[in-house]
């Protein structure tokens, strides 16, 4: 808007003044506007908070959606200097003796001594194999896992450093450096996978017409089966030798992961005695996933509570999502799933039975003691309470697994034919065809079973009873929450909505301030009209007095 120019008429007409008041008045609509859109804004700040704590919460909930997050296993070695081990949640609890006799080599080959690196080897071609060899009698039989590396040697790479360039360069499974051992620099090639199937073998081609002297780019052929070779092998592939309960194992790696079942061993050392290695429940683990469960909600809680607090009728301290039902809906819902009972469990049927309980503000305890007695008692039963699981009327039909979008319900199984031996079963689950693969039923879509698999045996065909399928509590919690947090969720429209409310008012305010100039300058001109016309008739008033004081006087 322009700025209003200082004025006072002929007439002593205040314009300015008059003026001013009046455009304060034209101007009220933006000020009303302003307030709102701060309003919208303070609306829109309080929805970005509650989406990140919501969010932020299905992060701590996913933790335990899953039955895999309660498998966890911890293993202990009596000696964690010679052996370490991790497990995969399959493994059978208990304790194995493992002892290791060697460990797993990487073959390590060195040329012959040369002055400098930069020393000219020869050119040709060098072909790198690896293998077992053999002694009794002397052989050498390709790995089939390995392909050969071919490195051609021109005058361009042909120096020791070169060669060892032109090696790395190839970004296979051998490695190339360079080092002096006091005699000399020596070219050294090692396999980067150990044991004894992948011992090197380094044909030549040598450009000099001879592959088997000790000039040119022969210096540099090994053949494990010959009895003498230019290469010197400095360290031999080994296996890794061990020992589990009584068993003898060799392995080409110190990783050993298909020797105890879902344990992985990482062999260190040698042992002097035998190593016990204990296979148990990872409860810290799963505690920890409790407990973030249990401080995602209640920063959850805490925030929302503040979103929506009433301090007193028109107070600015009020919540800014005071009595807004998308956030009222969103705490009864929690709430209301917090206190949900599983349909599945036997014994840990509810958050109370596992140590978590809520307080009279709305927050989340646990009694770590009672999570710690339940994890240990029955571990399978407090996943059922988180987790998807199912039961079954019929002992032979068993869940497998399900789906994300797979509801919460009770599904009866009808067999029309069973499956195996190359024949797919046929049936429906809740009334509806179900896919098959052998003896395995799984949901359709558009349909509540969606992505529920069961697995279907025995010589029945007909019912088969019903299937119980709970998603958990975390399940049913992280599906909750996609919903609200979803791109076409309540939430979102509920910002969207907010969003376009505050445009379609900045732009009301922009037209008002676009017309507001030309409204202040047609009061301006009435104003000076009004003021000339009253200039004129003080004039006029001034020209009476006069005329009436002169006949005055002239009488």
């Amino acid at each position: 808007m322009a700025s209003i120019v200082s004025s006072t008429g002929a007439s002593g007409l205040p314009i300015d003044s008059l003026v001013t008041a009046q455009m304060q008045a034209e101007q009220q609509p933006i000020t009303d506007i302003k307030t709102k859109v701060s309003s919208y804004n303070t609306k829109l700040s309080a929805y970005s908070t509650l989406k990140s704590g919501l969010s932020t919460f299905q992060t701590a909930v996913d933790k335990l959606a899953t039955a895999a997050k309660f498998n966890a296993q911890s293993v202990t070695a009596s000696d964690a200097t010679s052996i370490s081990a991790t497990a995969n949640g399959t493994a059978v609890l208990g304790n194995y003796s493992v002892s290791v006799t060697q460990l797993a080599t990487s073959q390590k080959l060195a040329s012959p001594p040369y002055s400098s690196a930069t020393d000219i080897v020869g050119t040709g071609k060098l072909t790198i194999s690896f293998g077992t060899t053999g002694t009794a009698p002397a052989s050498f039989t390709a790995n089939a896992d390995k392909t050969d590396i071919t490195i051609d040697i021109t005058s361009s790479n042909n120096t020791l450093s070169g060669i060892r360039d032109a090696i790395n360069a190839k970004n296979a499974s051998v490695s190339a450096s360079i080092v002096n051992d006091g005699t000399g620099n020596r070219l050294v090639i090692t396999s980067k996978d150990t044991g004894e199937v992948n011992s090197l073998k380094v044909s030549v081609a040598d450009d000099d017409g001879n592959n088997t002297d000790t000039g040119g780019l022969s210096a540099l052929a090994y053949d494990p089966v010959a009895s003498s070779n230019n290469m010197t092998q400095m360290t031999a592939a080994k296996n890794a030798l061990l020992n589990v309960d009584g068993m003898s194992i060799s392995k080409a790696s110190n990783t050993v992961s298909d020797v105890i079942q879902g344990v992985t061993l990482t062999l260190k050392s040698v042992t002097s005695a035998s190593n016990t290695l204990s296979v148990g429940t990872d409860t810290d683990t799963i505690q920890s996933s409790v407990q973030s469960f249990v401080d995602a909600y209640n920063a959850l809680n805490t925030s929302m509570r503040n979103l929506t607090k009433f301090v007193s009728a028109g107070s600015s301290s009020n919540g800014a999502l005071l009595g807004d039902s998308t956030a009222r809906n969103i705490m009864v819902k929690l709430k209301s799933m917090l206190s949900a009972s599983s349909p599945t469990a036997t014994t840990y049927k509810t958050l109370s039975d596992v140590g978590v309980s809520m307080g009279s503000d709305g927050s989340l305890s646990l009694d770590s003691t009672k999570l710690q007695k339940a994890i240990t008692n029955n571990v399978s039963d407090v996943a059922k309470l988180f987790s998807p699981s199912a039961t079954s009327t019929d002992p032979q039909v068993t869940y497998i697994s399900s789906k994300d979008e797979t509801a919460s319900g009770t599904y009866a199984v009808n067999i029309t034919r069973l499956g195996g031996n190359g024949v797919d079963a046929s049936g429906t689950i809740n009334g509806v065809t179900a896919n098959t693969t052998g003896s395995v039923l799984t949901g359709v879509t558009g349909n509540g079973s969606y992505g529920l698999q069961l697995s279907v045996t025995g010589t029945a065909t007909g019912s088969r009873g019903t299937v119980t399928f709970s998603k958990g509590l975390a399940g049913e919690l992280s599906s909750l929450l996609d919903g609200w947090l979803d791109t076409e969720g309540a939430l979102t429209t509920k910002t969207d909505g907010i969003s376009s409310s505050i445009k379609d008012l900045n732009k009301k305010a922009d037209d008002i301030s676009a017309k507001l100039p030309a409204i202040e300058a047609r009061y301006r001109a009435q104003y000076a009209k009004l003021d000339a016309l009253l200039s004129g008739l003080q004039s006029t008033s001034s020209n009476l007095t006069s005329q009436l004081a002169a006949i005055s006087a002239n009488n």
